[in-house]
């Protein structure tokens, strides 16, 4: 019997190397019988010719200790340069200069130990990852001998694709049946592992990356030392809150500085130099990414200055949305300890865009917390923040085609992309196309796109739904960020959620609202 029979099965060749041993395991599972052989052959003979995950675990090793080698050298560095911001600086630095280079110091020793803990990350990351690759790569040889086995068994009871009804044997069958199971699960488990290593590496390595902020401001005329000041700004002045500026402000900031005439060059500088503080410099730097003008930044200024030394003022009332700075599991949004929330009304998609610009657009999350009144209790205040909140809410949903909805509230998806478009992406630059999500490796292959994006601080519309035909249930939220394997998600309802992304994955979605919206649909994808 000839070792290879031509035979139809052509298809199994496309998509990832999970997904052909995926679906050559469900043909080896379901081909049963004397007129399932010919279909178990040709599954069997296509498992023998998937070859095993790509990939050196060696070189993979020999980068993570090159890693761990930088990153002992950066922590002895670190600790040096630490113990220089932690002492008094030499007497002649008096005045601003000596207020300025403590500034410095101290940056430069959060810039260091944040490089020596993402290389130790880094390092973990490709230990993990040569790990795992190691054993896929076993794992995927066992599977060789039990699928031979099962392939010369086959070639005893059948002639090309149909059973040979002089030598068929029923007993043989069921072993050639046994053995191809055990060898394709050898196959796919390989698959799966080298394909969730891989996912998860890069996953990571791509954030750390993303966080690399002073690099990325390629402007001209900014020093460096303000960059490394500037981006190691952070939320309530605390570096575990996560940082003022995102990577997508970091990049659009420097290229409106260089489109800046010299005279509001000039100017901006000043207003720069004039703050009291770090992170004043990175909310007025951040509201220039959103795209607003000098003029507009400086009426900005004037409201927050009084206040620009203090981070807990600032963080307050300029981001009420914090990026993966609650240890717990939900946290409320909002003012003041007023939530923001929809409440009863089908105001989901307008809610939860409007707090979206809120995240990416500082003068409109201002506008929003105090009501350009900042410290005046008439409109500084929870109850009022949530009325403007719940005004800008109705504006953004009076835009929608009503004429469209036969009677029925809520906003349908091409709504949602349009008025991301008109509310968020005007402030990121990145216009939003809808991603249909429907199944298991859409939501699996669109998550590295997803977090990649939340990373850079782009913010992703999500749809979720459930009920039946006649009784669906809608529902929108938004994706904000992502820690490790857990994906941090908005929810109009007034709070923050972290879902892990094997639920998004697999449709668990009730953790983020309710046990009507389990499902995901789509997502608004920024560019």
């Amino acid at each position: 019997m000839p070792d290879h029979d031509a035979h139809p099965l052509g298809d199994d060749k496309g998509g990832s190397q999970r997904q052909q041993a995926e679906r050559l395991k469900k043909t080896i599972d379901e081909s049963h019988g004397m007129w399932g052989a010919g279909d178990l052959k040709y599954a069997v003979h296509d498992a023998l010719q998937l070859p095993a995950p790509k990939g050196d675990s060696g070189k993979l090793g020999e980068l993570a200790a090159a890693y761990n080698t930088a990153s002992s050298q950066l922590d002895r560095i670190q600790m040096k340069v630490a113990q220089v911001s932690s002492k008094h600086l030499p007497d002649a630095w008096t005045g601003q200069v000596g207020e300025k280079a403590a500034e410095v110091v101290k940056a430069s020793a959060d810039d260091l130990g944040r490089c020596r803990d993402m290389l130790g990350k880094g390092r973990d990351q490709l230990k993990a990852l040569a790990s795992a690759l190691s054993e896929a790569q076993t794992l995927h040889g066992q599977g060789a001998a039990p699928l031979s086995e099962a392939l010369n068994l086959l070639h005893d009871i059948t002639v090309s694709g149909a059973p040979d009804p002089f030598h068929w044997d029923d007993d043989k069958m069921h072993r050639a049946h046994a053995k191809a199971k055990e060898g394709i699960k050898s196959i796919y488990d390989a698959a799966v592992k080298a394909e969730n290593a891989g996912r998860a590496a890069s996953r990571e390595l791509n954030a750390l990356a993303g966080k690399a902020l002073a690099g990325k401001f390629k402007n001209k005329g900014l020093g460096a030392e303000d960059k490394l000041v500037i981006a190691d700004a952070a939320l309530d002045g605390n570096q575990g809150n996560g940082g003022i500026l995102t990577a997508n402000d970091v990049t659009r900031a420097g290229q409106f500085m260089d489109k800046m005439s010299d005279a509001d060059r000039a100017r901006f500088d000043h207003l720069l130099a004039g703050s009291k503080s770090a992170e004043e410099r990175a909310y007025l730097m951040k509201a220039l990414a959103a795209g607003h003008s000098y003029d507009e930044i400086k009426a900005f200024d004037d409201q927050i200055h009084a206040h620009g030394d203090d981070p807990r003022w600032l963080t307050e009332r300029i981001a009420p949305v914090q990026l993966e700075a609650v240890s717990a599991q939900t946290a409320g949004t909002g003012y003041k300890g007023v939530n923001w929330d929809q409440g009863q009304l089908n105001t989901c998609v307008a809610g939860s865009t409007v707090t979206a610009r809120a995240m990416v657009d500082p003068l409109y999350a201002f506008q929003l917390t105090t009501g350009g009144h900042p410290d005046d209790p008439a409109y500084d205040n929870g109850p009022a923040s949530l009325q403007r909140w719940l005004k800008e809410t109705d504006r953004v949903y009076d835009t929608r085609s009503s004429w469209m909805h036969l009677g029925q509230d809520g906003m349908y998806d091409w709504e949602s992309k349009d008025v991301a478009d008109d509310e968020i992406a005007k402030h990121t630059g990145a216009q939003y196309h809808t991603v249909d999500l429907d199944s298991h490796d859409k939501r699996q292959n669109a998550l590295a796109e997803i977090e990649q994006k939340v990373d850079e601080g782009k913010p992703v519309p999500l749809s979720v739904h459930g009920g039946t035909l006649f009784n669906p249930h809608g529902h929108q939220m938004m994706i904000i960020a992502h820690r490790g394997d857990q994906l941090e998600i908005y929810n109009p309802w007034g709070y923050t959620v972290w879902v892990s992304e094997s639920d998004f994955i697999n449709n668990h979605m009730q953790g983020a609202s309710d046990e009507r919206h389990p499902e995901v649909r789509s997502v608004r994808m920024p560019e």
